[in-house]
């Protein structure tokens, strides 16, 4: 599908109101790096600064964000400088150890020696008092091959936060999309407790029901807060011209994408479409064998569902579970879609806009550094790119005779 470089502003976006499906972003971090240009976020005297200029921008992309869409923003955090251990909290260019004003480090007031400074949860925090933002999640992106540290009194950093903001409490999200393979002792805990079900009980409770937590989706698990993916090399072609940092590793962008961000936004109703999913229920006690059918479309926001209590007692059945189609608001869903949006306002080396396009999104990466837009540029349309976006890594497999049952 399409991908769309624009040079330009995070704080000030050359799009029109409530457009976008979803938006996943890394700002730049405070003191790291001399982008060389002015004007740039994280060049801030202070992280008070710093953090003004991150609300500001969030309003922006709040402004283009639809009413029903998710925020991902990706932040690390940084160390007070200590006079005695000079590579505590220190830059990486010489003009910004001048522009913060001390040599040494990032010297912040009313911050203790060798503190770390939470500017990730300042961040978020102010999100949420000043801007109205719901805090859905925080994740982990933890780095098995982070860079080494020489300091001796502390662990590793080794980890990132990324924040998932929502504008509602009821928004567009397919997570079973993203669903995990159960590990093999969860099946087989499953299996141990399975005996056949009391298709008389109205719901959970009775003896003979089983409670949807002790059983295993057959489509896999629910991803957890804590996500192990290794930053990833690349490769940028010499006639570029483009000296670049660490770029957002594709499997870190792809899960969100696929999970916040519907296939299709019907031209009908204007809702984005979701996972349709197909469950067979077959009694487990054998008795005639006889089978029951459900299908449900989740509703198009989180947290609703269009399950019934009654349909709920078949858990102790076996169950098969399959995503067969998508649908919206409309009852039938012939009307043509569009590609759903996907923006990141601090593009950089295009990963955002690279995984979108390749599963089908129209992808926006902006970025005020026009070294970066011809590197993004590049990168959204290089086949050898496009195809390490689509890399998934295969699914553990379940141990044989381990059916997974179903759970709501």
């Amino acid at each position: 599908m399409t991908a769309v470089v624009l040079r330009g502003d995070a704080r000030c976006l050359p799009l029109p109101d409530g457009c976008v499906d979803l938006v996943v972003t890394s700002p730049p971090y405070f003191g790291l790096r001399d982008y060389g240009y002015a004007g740039q976020i994280g060049f801030e005297a202070t992280p008070g600064e710093w953090l003004d200029a991150l609300w500001a921008c969030t309003r922006e992309w709040v402004r283009v964000l639809k009413p029903e869409g998710s925020l991902f923003v990706n932040l690390g955090d940084k160390y007070n400088a200590y006079n005695g251990n000079r590579g505590e909290g220190t830059l990486q260019r010489n003009e910004i150890r001048q522009a913060v004003g001390r040599g040494h480090g990032l010297d912040v007031k009313d911050a203790r020696p060798k503190s770390l400074l939470g500017l990730p949860w300042r961040y978020a925090i102010g999100c949420m008092d000043r801007l109205g933002l719901i805090l859905r999640a925080e994740v982990i992106w933890a780095k098995p091959n982070g860079l080494p540290e020489s300091v001796t009194d502390r662990v590793r950093r080794a980890h990132e936060q990324v924040f998932h903001f929502t504008r509602q409490p009821r928004y567009y999200a397919a997570v079973d999309e993203i669903r995990e393979p159960h590990q093999p002792q969860s099946v087989a805990r499953t299996q141990r407790n399975r005996f056949a079900p009391d298709l008389s009980q109205p719901a959970w409770g009775s003896p003979n029901t089983l409670n949807p937590a002790d059983a295993c989706n057959p489509l896999g698990k629910l991803p957890g807060s804590v996500w192990e993916i290794p930053s990833a090399p690349l490769q940028v072609p010499a006639r570029l011209d483009v000296d670049h940092f660490a770029a957002f590793p594709p499997a870190l962008v792809r899960p969100i994408v696929l999970g916040w961000s519907p296939p299709g936004v019907c031209t009908a109703c204007g809702q984005g479409r979701r996972p349709v999913v197909d469950v067979s229920y077959i009694d487990a006690g054998g008795a005639g064998n006889e089978k029951y059918d459900r299908r449900f479309a989740p509703a198009p926001v989180a947290g609703l569902g269009t399950r019934k209590p009654q349909e709920m007692a078949y858990g102790r059945a076996n169950a098969s579970r399959a995503i067969t189609g998508y649908a919206c608001a409309c009852p039938q869903p012939d009307a043509p879609a569009r590609p759903s949006v996907v923006l990141d306002p601090f593009g950089g080396t295009g990963t955002t806009a690279l995984v979108a396009s390749a599963y089908g999104r129209t992808g926006i990466t902006v970025d005020l550094s026009a070294a970066y837009c011809r590197l993004a540029a590049w990168r959204v349309h290089d086949p050898g790119e496009r195809a390490r976006a689509r890399a998934m890594p295969k699914p553990a497999p379940v141990p044989d005779g381990m059916e997974p049952l179903f759970t709501m």
